[in-house]
């Protein structure tokens, strides 16, 4: 028989084997001096397992689990107490600013507000420019493939279908040449 393994000594310890196989384990350990060695560790363990006081759980253990796991809630009380001081800090920021920059705050708001109306009406203009050019864009995309589909369906009804799939084959051939051709272009530049 083969030295004992971990799992089999705790069998053997524990008394949980079949009587057969609790023999050939005996017999083994009579002529093993390492596996007797082993047994003898593996007792003590257990014993010394044994012996130790059950762990109690502290009374509030749930909780302080939880705590840990899931954030606190933040009150409303906090939050306005952020906002508070959020708002204070930005008008004491403004008014050392004013106060030592000598400028007029109203002329300030009213130039402000002058230029956001002027960011808000260039914005619109370009966001109606974009809207147009993207319809037409649409458009002409939808008239080419239109044009595309009927000239093909007129070039199949002309030519025979043996050279129909060469020039399927070709043009697959060019489309992928084409695509990588111009990846390799745009990403790494052309190498002389």
């Amino acid at each position: 028989m083969r030295c004992l393994k971990a799992d089999q000594i705790y069998l053997y310890l524990e008394k949980e084997l079949t009587p057969t196989e609790f023999q050939k384990i005996k017999e083994h350990l009579t002529s093993c001096p390492k596996c007797q060695k082993a047994v003898e560790e593996r007792k003590i363990l257990l014993q010394a397992s044994e012996n130790l006081p059950l762990w109690e759980i502290p009374p509030d253990f749930a909780r302080q689990v939880m705590e840990r796991i899931s954030p606190k809630k933040v009150t409303l009380r906090s939050w306005l107490t952020a906002a508070a001081a959020g708002l204070f800090s930005i008008s004491l920021a403004l008014s050392i600013f004013f106060v030592f920059s000598g400028e007029n705050f109203l002329e300030v708001v009213f130039g402000l507000g002058h230029r956001l109306l002027d960011l808000v009406r260039t914005a619109s203009v370009l966001l109606v420019k974009v809207f147009k050019l993207a319809s037409l864009l649409i458009k002409v995309i939808n008239q080419f493939l239109g044009f595309l589909f009927k000239g093909l369906i007129r070039l199949t009804s002309i030519l025979n279908p043996e050279v129909q799939i060469i020039l399927i084959v070709l043009t697959v051939i060019l489309s992928v040449t084409l695509i990588f051709g111009v990846r390799r272009k745009f990403v790494g530049g052309e190498k002389s």
